[in-house]
C-alpha cells in the first residue's frame, strides 16, 4: 500500500466525518469525563490537555460543528487533521481482513493510558515511508507477522515496529500516583489560594511513590503541615518544603507556554511533577513532586527496545520506531541477530516532555 501524503483543506471535513461515525460518541463521553474530573479538582486541567489533546480536539471540533455547522480553524487542530486524513487513507486501502482489527485498534485506543497518541504515531510512521516511496503491509493488522509493517522498496525489505513510551517511563515517580496524591492535596493549595502572592512547595519523596492510599493519605498530611505552618516538616514518607516567592507577576499555566521554565527556576529543578492551581492575578500554588533517587529513563527505554526488536522476525533488516515523550535525542544501536543485522532506533521523533498537570 502506498497512499497519498498530499493533503489539502477539502479533505479535512471528510475525514472528521469519518472517525466521526467510528468513534465520535466514544470521544466525546471519554472528554466529558476529563472535564468533570478537572471540575472536581483543577489541578488536573492540564495534564488532560497535553495528554489527550488529539481526542480533546477532536471533541472540541464535532461540538464547533455540531453548534456553527462548519468545523473550527486554527493551530491545535492541525495534528488532528494530519492524524484523521492519514488515517482515512490507511483504511480506505486495508485488505478486508485487516478493516475489522484497524477498527479495534482505534476503540481500543480510547480506552488505553496513553489515548489516541501511540495509534497515531504508528499512523504517522507508516504515512511518513509511503511519503519516502515505500510500500507499506500492515503485518499486524493482517495478522501475517507480530511486528507492525513490512517496508519495500525496489528489491529492499524491512520490518518495522513502532513503540510509543510513558511519561512514566524509567520514573520513580508515575503520573497515576501524582494524579491521586493532587486529589488528597487539593483542600491544601485551595487555602494557600486565599492569601495573595506565589506559593511554592517542595514535596521529595525517598524513593517511588508507592500507590498505597495510606503513603499517599501521609504524604498529604505532611503537605498540609507544610502549607498550614508556612515551613518546612518531614516524615517517613516525604521531606516537604513551604516557599513563599515575593513576586507580583508570573506565567499562568493555562495561557503562557514558558510557564512550566518559569517554575523550574524557582525550583531549581528539571523534568519534575508540576502541580499548578491558580487565581488568575491574585495567587497561585505550585507543587513539585520528586524522588530522592534518580530515575532509569535511557535504561528502560533500551530495554522497550529490545523487547520490540523480539517481535520482529530476525530474517530481514529492522527498524524500531520509538516515540519518546521526554527529549532524550537520538540514539542508534544495533545488534547481530539470525544472521542478519538489526538497526533499533530509539526515537524518530521527540517531543518536550508533557508529564506537568495544573
Amino acid at each position: 500500500m502506498r497512499i497519498s501524503t498530499d493533503a489539502r483543506g477539502r479533505d479535512i471535513e471528510p475525514a472528521v466525518n469519518w472517525i466521526s461515525g467510528l468513534i465520535g460518541a466514544a470521544v466525546d463521553k471519554r472528554v466529558l469525563a476529563f472535564v468533570q474530573h478537572e471540575r472536581r479538582n483543577p489541578l488536573l486541567a492540564s495534564y488532560f490537555r497535553d495528554n489527550f489533546s488529539l481526542e480533546s480536539a477532536l471533541a472540541k471540533a464535532r461540538k464547533y460543528k455540531k453548534t456553527t455547522g462548519r468545523l473550527p480553524k486554527g493551530n491545535e487542530f492541525d495534528l488532528l487533521h494530519g492524524f484523521l486524513i492519514s488515517a482515512q487513507r490507511v483504511y480506505a486501502n486495508l485488505p478486508h481482513v485487516a478493516v475489522n482489527r484497524f477498527e479495534g485498534a482505534l476503540r481500543g485506543a480510547l480506552k488505553d493510558a496513553n489515548g489516541l497518541r501511540p495509534f497515531a504515531y504508528e499512523v504517522s510512521i507508516a504515512a511518513h515511508l509511503m511519503q519516502k516511496k515505500w510500500d507499506v503491509e500492515f503485518a499486524d493488522l493482517c495478522g501475517t507477522a507480530r511486528f507492525d509493517y513490512l517496508a519495500r522498496q525496489d528489491n529492499v525489505e524491512i520490518e518495522v515496529e513502532c513503540k510509543t513510551t510513558s511519561g512514566d517511563t524509567g520514573r520513580k515517580i508515575h503520573r497515576q500516583e501524582v494524579n491521586r496524591l493532587a486529589d488528597l492535596i487539593l483542600p491544601t493549595t485551595q487555602q494557600l489560594l486565599e492569601t495573595p502572592g506565589c506559593h511554592l512547595i517542595s514535596v521529595v519523596i525517598p524513593d517511588r511513590l508507592a500507590p498505597a492510599d495510606r503513603e499517599l493519605a501521609e504524604i498529604a498530611s505532611i503537605v498540609a503541615s507544610a502549607g498550614q505552618q508556612k515551613c518546612s516538616a518531614s516524615g517517613e514518607a516525604a521531606r516537604v518544603e513551604y516557599r513563599y516567592e515575593n513576586i507580583s507577576v508570573w506565567p499562568e499555566p493555562n495561557r503562557a507556554r514558558d510557564a512550566r521554565e518559569f517554575f523550574e527556576k524557582l525550583f531549581d529543578t528539571k523534568n519534575s511533577h508540576i502541580l499548578f492551581h491558580s487565581r488568575p492575578g491574585h495567587s497561585i500554588v505550585a507543587v513539585m513532586i520528586a524522588s530522592a533517587k534518580a530515575d532509569s529513563v535511557v535504561d528502560a527505554i533500551a530495554t522497550q527496545a529490545k523487547d520490540a526488536a523480539d517481535q520482529c522476525s530476525g530474517n530481514r533488516p529492522a527498524l524500531i520506531a520509538m516515540h519518546l515523550i521526554a527529549g532524550l535525542g537520538l540514539k542508534l544501536f544495533s545488534k547481530r541477530r539470525a544472521g542478519c543485522m538489526q538497526l533499533l532506533m530509539q526515537c524518530l521523533r521527540t517531543r518536550r516532555d508533557h508529564t506537568w498537570i495544573q
